[in-house]
């Protein structure tokens, strides 16, 4: 079986993937992680789940939680699984949510469990602690987690390790150091890390404080380094320089003879763009998009990136660093649109 989480991008988001991993790591052949925020995101989503579904007829168990679908965003997932169903897929699916504004939602459709009274998390795991079961090395210290979600998530300020949750819930809000579009997976495995790190600091009393002092250590670990061996933005720099290293064919393209790294919602992109190029002879130029079409470009004395921006992007600037806009660009969340817009681009003009 193939299992699929969409999620939300907050504290309680990630806890409800930390929580199905544990439950599915052992009984899924494999697990996708996906997550979005309100909006457009959701359906984007939900769409590149349908698509991976397709690759495979193998069967599949779509679970959605702590995201609170509109009436339109469920009849669209109930007709896509339905056709899926009708040609010859194996699909299964179900919601668990506690916003109080899903409610007619919930009144409508069976698959949608809506309890305003606990977090997202703390419903996915009674759902699926009732369902399956779990080893006592993983309740120990997994079900202490929760409970801290649960605290901080419905603020209840005399809840189970309140003071904890505040710290857990700014680590997910300002763990920006791996690009959630461009390194959609490698993003989540960061913060899922660094939730699973935490639990260790749970049981102490001054846990909070422990946990508020070990945070740029653990994410200085985790990016290949420790406390003193440098600083964070060059051990960030570093980890996702090997990181586009290792999609350099997905996210190559052409202008011209030129080659370039096309990059999407990065931003800030000198340090990193000039050591990808220093570390990667064989591209020419380095580009990012924004999420409003605002393109800069790096290069590193192969090719005049500012003849680059004038020709495709009414921009200009210097020959190693350049920008523009692209006319008429339609926000994307997938990175394969953002890059059939761009290559669409040097192919008109």
């Amino acid at each position: 079986m193939h299992f699929f989480h969409l999620s939300h991008i907050d504290l309680d988001g990630y806890g409800c993937q930390l929580v199905s991993n544990e439950f599915y790591k052992n009984k899924a052949s494999q697990i996708f992680f996906y997550n979005a925020n309100y909006g457009k995101e959701v359906l984007a989503r939900l769409e590149q789940i349908f698509r991976d579904i397709r690759k495979n007829k193998v069967e599949s168990h779509i679970l959605i939680s702590d995201l609170n679908l509109t009436l339109n965003e469920c009849e669209e997932l109930k007709k896509e699984i339905l056709e899926l169903n009708l040609n010859g897929y194996q699909v299964s699916y179900e919601l668990l949510d506690h916003h109080k504004s899903g409610q007619e939602c919930a009144n409508k459709f069976e698959w949608y469990v809506l309890d305003t009274k606990r977090c997202a998390t703390k419903i996915v795991y009674e759902t699926l602690l009732e369902r399956f079961g779990i080893d006592e090395s993983v309740r120990v210290w997994l079900e202490p987690m929760v409970e801290m979600i649960n605290s901080i998530d419905l603020w209840n300020e005399e809840g189970f390790a309140f003071e904890f949750g505040k710290v857990a819930m700014r680590l997910i809000v300002e763990c920006k150091e791996v690009n959630r579009f461009m390194f959609d997976d490698e993003d989540r495995a960061y913060k899922l890390a660094l939730l699973r790190e935490s639990s260790r600091f749970l049981g102490d009393e001054r846990g909070h404080i422990l946990l508020d002092n070990a945070i740029l250590e653990m994410k200085k670990c985790y990016l290949k380094g420790s406390l003193l061996s440098d600083t964070l933005d060059n051990l960030v720099s570093r980890f996702q320089n090997e990181l586009l290293g290792q999609k350099a064919d997905k996210c190559s393209l052409y202008c011209g003879k030129y080659r370039g790294f096309l990059s999407y919602g990065i931003g800030n992109i000198s340090v990193l763009a000039n050591l990808f190029l220093k570390t990667h002879a064989d591209f020419d130029f380095f580009l990012d998009v924004s999420a409003r079409g605002n393109v800069s470009l790096r290069a590193n004395g192969n090719c005049d990136v500012s003849a680059i921006a004038k020709k495709y992007f009414n921009g200009g600037g210097h020959p190693n660093a350049s920008g523009g806009k692209i006319e008429d660009f339609k926000e994307s969340f997938i990175y394969e649109d953002i890059k059939d817009s761009v290559e669409q681009v040097f192919k008109d003009c």
